[in-house]
Order: C-alpha cells, then structure tokens, then sequence
C-alpha cells in the first residue's frame, strides 16, 4: 500500500476496477436489458452493446494513451484536459462534469428509495433518503480507502445476483427470439436508453490522485472493467432471450426477479449496485472538486482545496453531499437526470479529441506509452456527438451552452490562469498555420487578398508612441503590425521590452495582430541594419506589405532617413513616409485629402490608405485632382467620379477638380491628413512636406495592390 513518495494509496483493484465495473453494473442492467432484448430481439441488442462499447472502448484507450503520456496527479479527467487544452477549457468541462457527479449520487440514492418503497410502501421516502445519504456520506468523509473497500461487499452481492439469473427457471417454451417484430421503439431510440449502461468509466479516474501507480492503475483497471461489463452484457443478453419472450420482456420490467432462481439475491444486487455507484460518485465528485479549487477555478478556493493529513478533501466531501442532499430533497428529476448524462458524454467527447488534437497536431511532447491509432478517438468524439443528439438534441444544444458560457467566465477572469506544464493550444494553431500556410503559398497571389500589413522601424519605444494612433488607424480592424528595433541596448533588456509593451498596449488591446521583434545592434548603425533584417521579415510567410517612416525636424535624423530612402525604395513593398504637421498634429481628424495625379502609379495603395483613414476617423474623404486646362475639368470629374464607384468608396465621398498649378492648389488646401504620391527625389519630399499645411503621408505602391478589386 505504499508509494514512491511513502504515501499510502489505492491499488487497481480497489481504486479503478471496483468501482469502474459497479458503476457499469448497474440498474440498467437489471431493470432496462431485458426490455431492450425483448424490444429489438437478440441481434439488434448485440450490436446495441457492441455499439455502445466501441464508444466507451475508443474513449478508454485515448484516455490511456494521455494517461502513459503524461502524469496527470488528482483530478482524472479534468486533469487530463486542462493539462492538453489550458485550464479554461479544462474547466468549462470539469466544473459541468462535477455537477453531474455530484448530483448523480442524489439519483442513485433516490433510484434505491424508489426500489425500498416497493417493497415497503409505507415507509417515508424522504426519511429513507437522508438517512442513507447520511450513510454514504459518513463513509466518504472516512476515507476512500475504506469506502471502496465496503463496495468489495457489493461486487460479491452482484455476482451472486447474476449467478442467481443464470440457474433460475425458463419461462419460454419455444425458440431463441434473435429478431423482434412487436417493439413499438426504434432501433437508435433503444440505443439511447441503453447507452447509459457504459457510462461512469470516469470512477476510477476521478480517483488518480489517490492511486499508488495512477499510470498503470487507470490503463488496467478501467479496460479490464469495460471488456468484464462487455461479456457479462452480451452474455445476460443471450440469457434474456433464452428464458423469457420478447412479449414477456417488454410487458414486465421487473422480469429478472421473475426469472431468478433466489429471488432475494437479484434484489441485494440492485440495491448494492445502486448504493455502489452512489458511493463511487461521492468518493470521486470531490477529487474534481478539489483538483479545481487547488487551480483556482471556482469560488472558495482555500477551502475546497484544502486537505487533512491524511490527504482526504473533507471539505469537498462535504459540500458535494450537500449539493447532492439538496437534490434528494427536491425528489426525483428525471430531466436534470438527461442532462447530466450530456456532460458525461461531453467529457468523453473531448477526452478523444484531445487525443485526436495530440497525434493530429505532430508534436514531438506526445509520445505515449500506450499508441493508438488516430482512427480510435476519430470514432470515440463522433460516437459522442452522436449519442448525444440521439439522446435529446435540445439537451445537446443546452450543454453546449453551458461549456461555452463558463468558458466564457474562466477567459474573462483578471487572474490570468497560467498552466505550469503548458498545453498544446500553441501546437494545434501552429498545425493549422503549418497547414494553412502550405495552402496560401501554393496559390498565386491576387490583389484582392490585400490587407494593410505594417512594417514600422523604431529605435526608441517613443518613436513609435508618436505615430501610435496613426497606425490605428490604418491597421484597425483586421491589420496586422510589425515592430523592427534595432537598438544598442543589452539584448533581452526587460526595461526595454516592458517599455515597448507599454506604448504598444492600445493597439493590441484593439486584438490587432502584433509582432515585436527588438534586434541588438550595438556595431551596427540603424539603417545599416535595417536593410537586411527587413528583407529578412519582407520574406517570411505572412509578410509585412508596407514600412512606414516618419519625417524628422532633426539633421541628423534627416540624413540617416535619406539614406534609408534610397536603400529601401527598390524592395517590393509599399512605402510610407508620414510627416506629422509641428502645430496642428493630426487636427480634428475629420478631414482626408486624396491627391491622385493622372496615371499616378501610387494611386492603389494612395486610395487604400486613404479609405482606412477615412473609415477609423469617421471622416470626409475628398479626392483631388490638378488639370492643365479648364475644358478637362469636368471630364476629369466624370472619371474621378466613375472611379469612387469602381473602387467602391463611400458615398459621401467628394471629387474635386481644378485647373492650374498643381503645388499652389496642394499648399492651399488643408487637411487633417493630406495623401500624395511619393516623388523620385527625397529632397522634394521634405520640400512639400514643410509646405503643405498639415499632416502629409506620401505613398508609393509595391504593385500588389489594386483599389478596384
């Protein structure tokens, strides 16, 4: 009884198998088979069971496969999920699953009150309940030790009650009945009344924490469960078929007191696999309970969490009894009861896909003991799925419901609920960008894939900070941005890092796509740097389309830009050069000036970044253009105008047209942001920069970019 540690612990027998088979030989098989044998007839019952245990089979050996995986210490099933998928999913699914297993010991126990009261009418039902939650309740906050040791009593109590079965007397004097005709309820219909017969192969699990070898203890125990629960199944079946009619079985539930050579044995069965499954799930229930609390996922959290020195969560015993005393109280609720199986189901649901996620992603951390083939958890998630919307779709639907809204709450939590083993959610959307990427560079680029992607080359966090709302307004909504320091600061400074994580914050607060990369360059000057790293980005899968610099005042700055200029502007990418106006800044942000030469080749992405602007800002977009004459301007008017409606720009978009010089109308005219195409010479950019009143960003096109598509 000993562990590694010197702590003592449950072997497999006790710990997984006993409860694992008493929670499958349960009241289904003593009041349910032989219905569902009469029913659909011998035949159809076997592939019911055959049906039903190729789900729990998939869903044990995936649960097998993670548990040789990893060590996944108390909390069984829950523990398994939130150590693959994150502690918010783990516990969208485990704090539902403690739920049910909690208030499944109250429909157990009022299950035995119901069987009590047909033998002794008069007795209270209600008093019957408490007093044996009061029991059940007494043994469980013992220890589990001693509570699975009582259910040895219970598993001698059922074999005698089968042996009993099997020696009674025949009450059908002709044939076998493989096939029958005379059922009024289908075939997936009886299916799912029988498919809770398989459920609760969570029992032994939800016990890993207390397991000596919790490893070798889950694989064993709940196999050898399901494939003994499989035999003893197909074999009551074939004996239900031989000794009864099917008009028989479908007209008496109770046929199997009928059929049993000592009657009293099949009646200690069905109480002691009532009252067995009761204790499993209250001896189970609170290890969730508590494997949540210790992960601070529900309320009350020190005290849930909190153990004796013995190891027993007394306190979550104790308010798992509560919450099941409350249901006895309310009396029987046979709809909740639907409901619950639904998050059984789901946990076993996603205990296979888990598995399927793991082989399916190729992370090299998954390599357990145990392989299984993909095929295996592929059969135990649909199985799942399957069965609940047999069972009842509006149910399905409410459980979905329920998982995601405490998603929900889990994800919204200011605590941030940090894995200390990790998960492998980075590995699945790594698998699927692998996947996508694949796909995307297979295919020929096409302008009309383009979304603003920017590329922004900072030295200091402040440089950016300047040019912060900006760039908002260019990449909000679905933009994506690039941060490029190179600095001569120690590589890896936290000051640093935290400082750009501080000017940075707006923009990932928005959830735009944001990518940091600082870059220790102290040999190296700025631009001298810049120039390959940023080929470097400008190739990588999901490039940066466009780099954006901002004009300086500074002399020095000056020279250094012009030197980028002239490095940068052969790369195929589009270029933006921003000069922040000293006095005005950005203005009201209500005005967006476009101005577009004739056959300018900056116009496509000049008009995108303009429509962005406009949109973020909420503000007047003008489109202006200089002619020689005044005869052009109003056919130049009807294309410009022809053009809005081509490239599909807002409807309260202005086309202006004037003739004459083409500098005096620019410098005349102000704007919050004025848009012009980048000339040849760097000299002239600053020329129109210093006398244009306002913002100006100048633009030239990379040639990906097309406005009209």
């Amino acid at each position: 009884m000993e562990q590694e540690n010197g702590k003592k612990g449950l072997g497999t027998l006790e710990g997984v198998f006993t409860p694992t088979i008493l929670t499958i030989l349960g009241v289904v098989m003593y009041l349910r088979l032989g219905w569902v044998v009469g029913n659909v007839g011998l035949i159809e019952t076997i592939i019911i069971i055959l049906l039903a245990h190729s789900i729990t089979i998939c869903t044990a050996l995936s649960m097998a496969s993670m548990v040789s995986n990893i060590e996944i210490g108390a909390g069984g099933a829950y523990a398994i999920i939130s150590r693959s998928l994150g502690f918010e999913i783990g516990g969208a699914i485990g704090i539902p699953l403690y739920f049910s297993q909690a208030f499944s010991v109250a429909f157990y126990i009022i299950g035995f009150v119901e069987l009590w009261q047909s033998y002794f009418p008069s007795h209270s039902g209600l008093l019957i309940g408490v007093v044996t939650w009061a029991v059940l309740t007494a043994i469980s906050m013992k220890s589990a030790q001693l509570a699975f040791r009582v259910q040895y009593f219970v598993l001698a109590a059922i074999v005698v009650s089968i042996a009993s079965f099997l020696a009674g007397p025949s009450q059908n004097p002709g044939e076998v009945a493989w096939l029958s005709s005379i059922g009024k309820v289908g075939f997936w219909e009886t299916f799912a009344i029988f498919f809770p017969a398989v459920t609760g192969i969570l029992a032994g699990v939800s016990m890993s924490g207390e397991l000596r070898t919790p490893r070798r203890s889950i694989i064993v125990g709940t196999l050898a469960a399901i494939f003994t629960g499989l035999i003893v199944y197909l074999a009551l079946a074939y004996w239900f078929a031989r000794q009864a009619t099917a008009e028989s079985l479908l007209a008496n539930p109770t046929i199997i007191l009928d059929l049993a050579y000592w009657r009293p044995a099949i009646v200690a069965g069905i109480v002691g696999a009532t009252l067995s499954s009761a204790l499993s799930t209250l001896v189970g229930a609170p290890r969730t309970l508590a494997a949540l609390a210790v992960n601070r996922l529900v309320p009350f959290a020190n005290f849930l969490g909190r153990r004796g020195e013995d190891q027993e969560p007394r306190n979550a015993v104790f308010v798992s009894s509560l919450f099941s005393l409350l249901v006895i109280l309310a009396g029987s609720l046979d709809q909740l009861a639907q409901l619950l199986t639904m998050f059984f189901l789901t946990t076993y649901g996603t205990i296979n896909l888990v598995v399927l996620i793991e082989q399916g992603s190729g992370i090299i951390s998954f390599r357990p003991r145990l392989k299984v083939s993909i095929l295996v958890p592929l059969v135990g998630f649909v199985g799942c799925i399957f069965t609940m919307l047999l069972i009842d779709k509006l149910f399905t639907l409410a459980t979905i419901a329920v998982v995601m809204i405490v998603y929900s709450l889990l994800s919204r939590r200011e605590r941030k609920l940090e894995s200390p083993w990790g998960d492998v959610r980075g590995g699945i959307f790594t698998a699927m960008t692998e996947w996508a990427a694949q796909k995307a560079i297979a295919m020929e680029y096409h302008p009309r894939i383009w979304k603003p992607s920017l590329l922004v080359p900072v030295e200091q966090p402040e440089d950016f900070a300047r040019v912060s709302r900006f760039v908002d307004s260019l990449l909000y909504p679905s933009g994506r941005l690039y941060i490029l320091s190179l600095t001569a600061a120690p590589q890896g400074d936290a000051v640093l890092a935290a400082s750009y994580d501080e000017v940075l914050k707006p923009i990932s607060d928005k959830k735009i796509f944001l990518r940091k990369t600082i870059v220790h360059t102290p040999a190296l000057p700025f631009e001298t740097g810049l120039y390959p790293l940023a080929q470097v980005l400008l190739n990588a899968f999901l490039p940066p389309n466009t780099i954006l610099f901002t004009l300086s005042d500074d002399a020095e700055k000056q020279r250094q830009l012009e030197r980028i200029y002239r490095m940068i502007r052969p790369l195929n990418t589009g270029l933006l050069f921003l000069h922040i106006h000293p006095k005005y800044g950005f203005g009201q942000e209500r005005r967006v000036n476009l101005w577009l030469r004739d056959k300018s080749p900056n116009m496509n992405l000049a008009v995108l970044a303009a429509l962005q602007i406009a949109r973020n800002w909420e503000a007047k977009l003008t489109i202006l253009r200089v002619v020689d004459e005044e005869r052009e301007v109003a056919p130049v008017t009807t294309d410009l105008e022809l053009f809005v409606e081509q490239a599909r720009l807002p409807v309260n978009t202005a086309v202006r047209v004037m003739s004459g010089d083409y500098c005096t109308h620019l410098y005349n005219l102000r704007a919050d942001i004025t848009l012009i195409g980048m000339p040849r010479e760097y000299a002239k950019m600053v020329s129109l920069a210093a006398d244009i009143p306002g913002t100006v960003l100048f633009v030239q096109d990379s040639g990906m970019e097309d406005a009209c598509v």
